[in-house]
């Protein structure tokens, strides 16, 4: 009895709250209507009030009046129609919980919790709380009893009365059910045995405690997650960018005041729904590759991630790419870098006299006094700009009165024609512009050029590398990298360096406006990286992903995140460890464990599903046969996201062509480098040639526990001979 009258009041609190979202949008859309006509009439009149006006003072008071009438309707059509679009994507399920929390000395009070708020304007009464909020903390980090959320006024205590859950679809209540902790395992289960999609969904309603205290963190400059693959370490970062445009909205944070970092340029189309869903904008997402174009323009390219990647996996040379690779990112070679700068500002710039029209201007000693003056710890580049302003402030009065004197001679002597002195005047203008071309030319500085002299110069390289040690064949390296340079082929490690010479010698920002920064895959990246970064958002703060189990080209630790907060050195810093693993079956993951060692412990949730298979065949024709059958019988089972991986580009082109008939109505087959799929997940992953040949030392070890950690039901490796030893 007591259990229908309570499904009776959900039924009718869902009820009212439906009437009432579909109340506010009707009289919203027809508000919505009105300010547009007000906005369009006010844009209409300052037209032609702008037209009539009798002076350009008059103009500017009348434009002045409008401009702000525009402005202040224009806010207010935004807010009013962004409260509409929300109010109707909460139709269909306006809250997903609720808790009744009893504040000490005060009433009690039901909050539901949703995506987005629900207020009635006139009463003031909140129906649904955005997730967001400080007092919707409370559903995710307490358990019924003693409980207290931190609000702007500071901690409200009190006590947790009742915990629900709710299951709404197309407004209709499917159930609900009471629980003690924030998400029930059986709402995690239903969660997580769904199909994946092609991109990200948001994960608002089966948040965890520890993930909560991610989100809501708002105290740390550089807050690191370590988390193992499938933890959701990327999710609640995403969820974390949502929650700080919220909250720090008043501060005048805005998306474009947020930058998302990967290594991967698909990871911006694969993310690219989660934060619309939580109702923002989405932020820019960036690869260091755009940001080297940003700085280099069309002058130079970089290469990409993947193909440095795609090279250490092909060549026969991997260790010593791999040695270049860690040396050129290195702190040792960033302080061979620096030993080099300093030696370009003490001794590397020859100062000469400069003469105009034969008179000095300014000579050598004084050239270099005024450039080694740099009490405000200035740039180079910048540096020598206000040399070449001081000598443009010299040569000023020389040339007008040069210009004037000439003039005159030309305009008081018959001799010569009007078309001659014409003649005479543009040759003068010519002089005094190549003069001021010389001087320019030896304002600029040329990275591409520093960086190949230090590469060429094996006297004045080694001068700087005192006291490092170098890596084996460090002749070879400096000679291969020296020929690319001189063609303008830069390699993608070659482009931190020139990024890391290019902001230290000019000392530009262009993303000072920058105030959050996302970085994912942070195991890819290295010291170098950390720096330019660092340069680059000099007013940013940090939220940075990393598992360092999944790093491919090099073998790195836990101590890894220490030199990242030595590089950054915030003024408060935090790691979080995420252990706990939700993509894949527990069958899955205790595979994966195997694979990944005793380097760090991952606890699997507990859902269970079809073990990984082994699958052995006679010959690449029938390995390829055995692989469709799975595919249709995957297809068949209903999983929508199916992935194909391998271990380089070209098997991916191989296995595209002969696949390319195998696309289900019902599903999608994605074809991929295990290298390109991190960060991503799919329903099914099936392994192509896992055999001892194609898979035998560590680092192919890495590559086949990455590709094991991107499946979600089902996971299954194919071979030809003998399977990977890794693999049993």
């Amino acid at each position: 009895m007591l259990d229908s009258i309570i499904l009776e009041q959900e039924k009718a609190y869902l009820k009212q709250t439906i009437d009432f979202l579909k109340q506010e949008i009707h009289k919203g859309l027809e508000g919505v209507d009105k300010q547009k006509a007000t906005l369009l009439g006010i844009r209409k009149e300052m037209w032609e009030e702008g037209m009539h006006a009798i002076d350009e003072f008059d103009q500017a008071i009348d434009m002045s009046q409008y401009v702000n009438m525009e402005a202040i309707e224009t806010s207010q059509y935004k807010h009013q129609l962004e409260k509409v679009m929300n109010y109707q994507k909460m139709l269909p399920a306006p809250y997903f919980g609720r808790f009744d929390f009893k504040e000490d000395g005060e009433s009690e009070e039901k909050v539901y919790i949703g995506y987005h708020n629900a207020m009635n304007d006139d009463t003031y009464e909140v129906l649904v709380y955005d997730w967001r909020t400080p007092i919707a903390g409370l559903f995710y980090n307490h358990e019924v009893g003693p409980a207290s959320y931190v609000a702007p006024c500071g901690e409200i205590e009190g006590e947790m009365l009742l915990k629900r859950q709710y299951e709404v679809e197309k407004g209709k209540l499917k159930f609900f059910f009471d629980s003690s902790i924030a998400i029930t395992d059986d709402m995690l289960k239903q969660t997580l045995g769904q199909n994946t999609s092609r991109q990200m969904r948001n994960i608002v309603e089966t948040i965890q405690k520890e993930q909560n205290r991610i989100i809501r963190d708002e105290e740390n400059d550089v807050l690191i997650v370590q988390g193992a693959a499938g933890s959701g370490k990327t999710s609640i970062a995403l969820h974390r960018i949502a929650f700080l445009l919220y909250n720090q909205r008043e501060k005048g944070l805005t998306n474009k005041d947020v930058m998302i970092l990967s290594p991967n340029s698909l990871f911006g189309d694969y993310i690219a729904e989660v934060l619309p869903e939580l109702g923002e904008q989405n932020v820019e997402c960036a690869t260091l590759e755009d940001l080297f174009e940003a700085y280099f323009g069309n002058y130079l390219r970089m290469g990409k991630k993947h193909s440095q990647l795609e090279a250490i996996i092909s060549s026969k040379n991997r260790d010593r790419i791999r040695a270049s690779i860690a040396f050129k990112g290195s702190e040792a070679f960033m302080t061979m870098l620096e030993r080099y700068i300093e030696w370009i500002e003490k001794e590397g710039i020859i100062f000469k006299d400069v003469y105009y029209r034969e008179e000095k201007i300014m000579g050598a000693k004084e050239l270099k006094t005024q450039f080694l003056d740099n009490q405000i710890n200035m740039s180079i580049i910048k540096r020598l700009k206000r040399i070449e302003k001081i000598l443009l402030e010299r040569i000023k009065p020389l040339e007008k009165a040069y210009y004037k004197e000439l003039v005159d001679k030309l305009e008081n002597d018959s001799k010569f024609a009007h078309d001659e002195q014409e003649e005479a005047r543009r040759l003068v203008q010519e002089e005094y512009d190549c003069f001021m071309s010389t001087i320019t030319r030896f304002t600029r500085v040329n990275v591409l050029k520093v960086y190949e002299r230090l590469m060429r110069k094996q006297k004045l390289f080694n001068q700087f590398a005192e006291g490092i040690v170098l890596p084996e064949g460090i002749e070879g390296m400096m000679k291969h990298t020296a020929k690319c340079l001189e063609q303008k082929q830069v390699a993608y490690e070659d482009g931190a360096v020139l990024l890391y010479l290019k902001l230290r010698l000019e000392g530009e920002s262009l993303y000072a406006s920058i105030k959050q920064v996302l970085i994912d895959e942070a195991q890819d990246y290295y010291p170098i990286h950390y720096k330019i970064f660092k340069m680059i958002f000099r007013n940013g703060q940090y939220t940075i992903l990393g598992d360092y189990c999944q790093a491919i080209e090099k073998p790195i630790q836990a101590s890894i995140y220490d030199g990242i907060m030595e590089i950054l050195k915030p003024r408060k810093g935090l790691q979080i460890d995420l252990l706990k693993s939700y993509r894949s079956t527990y069958e899955i993951c205790e595979f994966a464990g195997k694979l990944r060692g005793s380097t760090q412990q991952v606890i699997p949730f507990e859902r269970h599903g079809e073990a990984p298979r082994l699958i052995e065949a006679s010959s690449e024709q029938a390995l390829i046969s055995d692989m469709k059958q799975t595919l249709a019988c995957y297809f068949e089972e209903g999983y929508k996201h199916i992935a194909i991986l391998c271990k380089t580009r070209k098997e991916a082109h191989y296995l595209q062509e002969i696949f390319k008939d195998e696309e289900n109505k019902n599903g999608k087959l994605i074809i991929s480098p295990i290298f390109e799929a991190k960060g991503l997940e799919y329903d099914a992953v099936m392994v192509y040639q896992s055999n001892k040949d194609h898979y035998c030392n560590n680092f192919d070890k890495q590559l086949l526990y990455i590709a094991a950690t991107r499946a979600l039901h089902r996971l299954s490796f194919y071979y030809t001979g003998e399977v990977s030893s890794y693999l049993i």
